[in-house]
């Protein structure tokens, strides 16, 4: 008989996402679901089993989509929690472990269904409460969550596989509520995919990386950039506490000229416009600060390596884009990222053993001194570091179209 996990009802829910919408609900619309069927299992003495079935398979489902939105990968978060992978297996685990009265059952549902929405409501306020920042991570409480829907559908004694599959083959509210770009899912991303697969850096291929909006190239990058700002900005709120790893851009090669002429100016005008929007602390560019010994680059409170990758770059290079041609890439990635998974006392010898790897298959590259001097990287890693900082920002025509700089 197949097993029934965690992964698989993932990817199922996923699908049954990509065939009946053009997205997910923004995540506040969701956790405004989630607290709905919260007041409802209010009114669970007075329902059917079928009914209250359907309840609990509702905040199953939507919590699962929450977790693609999040990047949480549950299988691993189930593994963080001590909890069977199998949901078959975990239920008979559960069953195992004592009675439990359907009440109780539900009491505890509605606890972990409000504890997930207020997590959301923590991510996407513009002002976070401070009684907020006690409140788990995503990865640890949707775990949760589910083992008390599971334990809940034992109380019941309905088939929790059932009434999946029922739900799958019968979705309902799709268009209740508004379509969200969602930078967890972003387009960007299956273009990056070649190179997070390809890259030395033992990180890489399991990143869990969100993306800004594809780039419209009828409108200026500044207009672009904009785009990007809400969701990057959420970015920075969610990547310490869910781990996350990046957050990426994808410019065209049709636009931008993807020669190291064209990075220095795309490098530039792209930091030189996060720093005057930062919702933290709004600075204008200096060149005197950012080759001061010590600089990094900062958004919103948050540290950032800045990675350039491009088309440009040959096979023997660190930033080899593994046959991406069409678009240059610029991968901001957190520091608490790196130490997230490495100890600070170990983190100058990972570095060193990531950069040996590199090294082993012929994709080495000098350790430059200055933050700055490893965004954009030389051709030939031996010569002297791109300037990028020197160069001329792009302006707008009048319309606010960007002049794209291998066209004039």
């Amino acid at each position: 008989m197949a097993r029934f996990t965690i992964s698989h009802a993932h990817t199922a829910v996923r699908r049954m996402v990509q065939d009946i919408a053009d997205g997910y609900w923004r995540p506040t619309s969701a956790a405004f679901y989630l607290y709905e069927h919260v007041v409802e299992l209010d009114e669970s003495a007075d329902m059917d089993l079928s009914e209250l079935a359907e309840h609990l398979m509702e905040v199953f489902v939507t919590s699962i989509c929450i977790a693609d939105q999040y990047s949480v990968t549950l299988n691993h978060a189930y593994s963080d929690a001590d909890l069977d992978s199998d949901l078959d297996k975990l239920a008979e685990s559960l069953r195992g472990s004592g009675g439990i009265s359907v009440g109780d059952a539900i009491k505890e549902v509605k606890k972990r269904t409000s504890e997930v929405a207020r997590i959301i409501t923590f991510y996407e306020l513009d002002r976070l409460p401070e009684s907020s920042v006690s409140l788990p991570s995503l990865n640890d409480a949707i775990p949760r969550l589910h083992a008390a829907i599971v334990r809940a559908f034992v109380a019941i004694q309905v088939s929790f596989e059932e009434i999946f599959k029922s739900k799958l083959a019968s979705a309902t509210d799709a268009k209740r509520f508004e379509r969200y770009f969602d930078p967890g899912t972003a387009p960007c991303l299956d273009l990056f995919q070649k190179v997070k697969e390809g890259s030395e850096c033992p990180f890489a291929a399991r990143s869990r990386v969100w993306g800004a909006p594809s780039y419209v190239s009828t409108e200026s990058i500044r207009e672009n950039l904009s785009s990007s700002l809400p969701f990057l900005t959420s970015f920075t709120r969610v990547a310490r506490r869910e781990h996350l790893d990046g957050f990426l851009y994808a410019f065209p090669v049709g636009v931008f000229s993807s020669d190291i002429s064209g990075l220095a100016p795309l490098t530039k005008t792209f930091i030189s416009f996060l720093m005057s929007n930062d919702p933290a602390e709004p600075r204008t560019f200096s060149r005197d600060d950012i080759t001061r010994p010590g600089w990094n680059f900062t958004f919103d409170g948050e540290d950032f390596f800045v990675n350039v990758f491009s088309p440009c770059y040959g096979h023997e290079h660190s930033r080899y884009t593994h046959g991406a041609r069409d678009s240059i890439f610029i991968l901001l990635q957190p520091n608490s990222s790196f130490h997230s998974k490495i100890p600070r006392d170990q983190s100058e010898n990972k570095r060193q053993q990531i950069r040996q790897a590199f090294h082993n298959v012929y994709q080495g590259y000098e350790h430059q001194a200055l933050e700055a001097h490893r965004f954009v990287l030389p051709l030939v890693h031996s010569d002297p570091p791109v300037a990028w900082y020197d160069a001329q920002e792009f302006f707008e025509k009048v319309g606010g179209y960007v002049i794209p700089p291998n066209v004039e």
